[in-house]
């Protein structure tokens, strides 16, 4: 089994071989994590302009649902067809389907745009990750996935910030129309750069069924998010009956879209737990934080809007000491640090909040957070390409950015259960709940605050137990480092 890159005698990201392949990459990172943060600003232009407001909602799910499935198609054709050949097509792809969102006459062919659109995203985004691990030697991937990381905290600053200007000068198609010259400028710097097909690499049929099973797990994972008892129950049996049938059906088929074993093998299993423990429970807290801002603290959107952003701090600003200390330290041993600071960042969040601390000190918490998830994320996406072969990064990369995004997915179903239980039970009223968010001008009353504000607590101190995985999950990635770990294949 080869991880070994092409061949670099550069000993910077930014030497004459790397600079190419990481301009290109860190432009399509960041484009794509531009499109994702910035559409929330243009959703009221968006319903002014083609109505039927009530769709305005899935402007932005329908475009999750398909680039969640799509990082687990692009993982196969990724190693089938080579990372160059998968990133021309997937970035002409992203280009083109911009365009058509930026033109849509009305809101169903914008839906069907966005649709595709996320097709191409997810899968661009599989091939800009493993083409990290094929391009990359082994001594500079923590400092590429600190360089990607900084792209989406530069990002989610400066995002929305753009978008709203773009709104306010252009209209919202200018937030779309602004895909292009930043996605063609991409094409032609990696257009040449990135490594063609790995030698050894089979070209496998598409695995449809596997891939529709899959989709039912994605969708059923998105339910679990609306705050709405019914529907959640209904869509935690479909996840949890869907996840099965996919684990009988990839048994059965010679080629699934997802093999088994990069997702439960000994060289994977603790590494992705350890992300998705981190990122669930500190996402999840963090989505529910502009709600608390607004109800509990009497903050205006704008500052509800901008308190998501302390996290991104933390965890930008902790990727790059991540990579700074791969340089001296085992990337296991850095993981372990990083559920050493994430746990108790998470109970400090958890305590600041029941206390109703001076909100700096909540944020703080935040920042703390969010150090904790950038040395466990930014290091583990490092590992994991470490353990794989250059024949299977597209596969492993695709899993691990599935199981990242259902575990986010999770980890802000849990927060959002159990927050709106206690309003619902305490108040009968979520929906005044939701108002909050999307009107300055609604008071919330004593009776919803402190339903929120218990509800939120709760939800934390549930937070804090699922952050708490990452200690077992890293100590085992200590305890086997130095084990001959058997292949995944």
């Amino acid at each position: 089994m080869s991880t070994t890159p092409l061949s670099s005698t550069d000993e910077s990201l930014w030497g004459p071989d790397l600079r190419p392949v990481m301009t290109a990459l860190m432009s399509i990172v960041a484009i794509v994590s531009y499109n994702n943060l910035s559409v929330s600003a243009a959703l009221p232009d968006v319903g002014d302009d083609l109505g039927q407001i009530e769709l305005l909602p899935w402007v932005i799910t329908v475009e999750l649902f398909t680039a969640a499935v799509a990082v687990l198609a692009a993982g196969p054709a990724v190693d089938g067809l080579g990372v160059r050949r998968t990133f021309r097509i997937t970035a002409v792809g992203f280009a083109a389907t911009s365009l058509l969102v930026t033109v849509a006459p009305s809101m169903h062919t914008l839906l069907a745009a966005r649709a595709v659109q996320g097709v191409f995203a997810g899968a661009v985004m599989t091939a800009a990750m493993a083409g990290v691990g094929v391009s990359v030697p082994a001594r500079l991937r923590p400092r590429a996935f600190a360089a990607i990381s900084a792209v989406w905290g530069v990002m989610g600053v400066a995002g929305p910030a753009l978008a709203a200007t773009m709104v306010a000068t252009v209209g919202w198609r200018g937030i779309f129309a602004a895909n292009l010259p930043v996605t063609i400028v991409a094409l032609l710097i990696g257009w040449g750069a990135l490594p063609e097909r790995q030698e050894g690499a089979a070209r496998a049929p598409v695995d449809l069924i596997g891939l529709l099973i899959m989709a039912l797990v994605t969708g059923a994972a998105l339910s679990l998010t609306t705050g709405q008892t019914g529907v959640m129950i209904a869509g935690a049996i479909v996840f949890i009956a869907s996840i099965a049938v996919y684990g009988t059906w990839a048994g059965r088929t010679p080629d699934p879209v997802v093999r088994i074993p990069h997702l439960v093998h000994e060289r994977y299993r603790t590494v992705h737990l350890a992300s998705i423990a981190v990122m669930g429970g500190a996402v999840g807290a963090d989505a529910f934080l502009p709600l608390y801002v607004r109800a509990v603290r009497g903050g205006s959107q704008a500052v509800a809007a901008f308190s998501v952003l302390y996290l991104s701090i933390g965890w930008t600003a902790s990727a790059w000491v991540s990579s700074r200390l791969q340089d001296r330290w085992p990337g296991e041993w850095v993981s372990l640090l990083g559920a050493v600071v994430a746990v108790p960042g998470a109970a400090l969040v958890a305590f600041t909040v029941r206390i109703e601390a001076p909100m700096p000190v909540i944020y703080g918490s935040f920042v703390w957070l969010g150090a904790g998830v950038g040395l466990i994320v930014s290091t583990g996406a490092a590992l994991l390409q470490n353990r794989t072969g250059l024949a299977e990064m597209g596969r492993v990369n695709g899993a691990h950015q599935f199981l990242r995004t259902i575990g986010i997915t999770l980890g802000i179903a849990v927060v959002a259960a159990i927050t709106f239980s206690v309003v619902d039970r305490r108040t009968g009223d979520v929906e005044s709940v939701r108002d909050l968010l999307s009107d300055d001008s609604t008071v919330a009353s004593v009776e919803v605050i402190d339903a929120v504000a218990d509800g939120y607590s709760l939800a934390l101190v549930v937070v804090v137990a699922i952050v708490a995985v990452t200690l077992p999950a890293t100590l085992h990635l200590v305890r086997t480092r130095h084990q001959q770990l058997p292949s995944a294949t």
